[in-house]
């Protein structure tokens, strides 16, 4: 089947339900950054911005360092990365990555997490309980003076197959939150889910861990982290 859009080529990638060749659908994407950033006027001119992820996200972090690059072409920013290594506990990773990233001190982060990956995470922690950094989940948050920014917030891996560094594939090395990506990529197929289900996510929001922004209960001021790491200093 051509590609819906360019009617040229063969459709190889499904993004937001149409079946597009693979530059069409690099191109979408492109666009769809643009629009984000566009949109939320996260970047100005020689902005400062840290890129932060763990290293199963890798290579979609250098994709979008290169498209925000390309398109801020003329705003001389300053990108800088900082990478975790996973923890074998989703929660614990990303504990680690954003205790890096305030301990860095910068006030624009772009996380370059994708929808797929949420959205088993949403799965994850209703089955644990455990809320955690669901708190950061949308296109622009804020925590302690800093701007967070996650441009494919509603963009799943699937969708990014038009690059050819991108797999198409995440090992997070929680074996739960694996087998829930697997399953997820499965049921979900060229799903609309992906670029709708953000809007569930009201009902979790609540109180924050006041050192890494964590959902924690009502009765608690900071999450099990941070608690333990302060009882270590002591």
């Amino acid at each position: 089947m051509l590609c819906v859009k360019c009617n040229r080529f063969e459709g190889e990638v499904n993004v937001s339900g149409k079946l597009l060749c693979v530059q069409c659908a690099r191109d979408e994407i492109v666009k769809r950054v643009r629009r984000e950033l566009s949109s939320t006027g996260f970047l100005e001119k020689n902005d400062r911005v840290l890129i932060a992820y763990p290293t199963f996200y890798g290579n979609v972090a250098a994709l979008i360092k290169d498209i925000v690059s390309r398109i801020c072409k003329g705003c001389n920013l300053t990108i800088d990365e900082v990478k975790v290594e996973p923890k074998g506990d989703i929660n614990e990773t990303l504990w680690t990555l954003f205790k890096e990233v305030f301990d860095l001190n910068y006030k624009k982060v772009i996380l370059p997490l994708t929808a797929d990956f949420f959205l088993s995470y949403l799965i994850y922690s209703i089955s644990s309980l455990n809320h955690g950094f669901l708190s950061y989940y949308d296109l622009v948050t804020e925590f302690r003076g800093v701007k967070f920014f996650i441009p494919l917030f509603s963009t799943p891996l699937q969708e990014l197959k038009g690059f050819s560094e991108i797999t198409g594939e995440l090992n997070t090395k929680d074996e739960v939150l694996d087998e829930i990506l697997k399953w997820s990529h499965k049921e979900f197929q060229d799903n609309e889910i992906f670029h709708t289900f953000v809007n569930s996510l009201t009902i979790f929001s609540g109180k924050r861990c006041k050192i890494c922004g964590a959902y924690v209960r009502p009765n608690e001021e900071y999450c099990q982290y941070c608690l333990r790491l302060s009882s270590q200093k002591r």
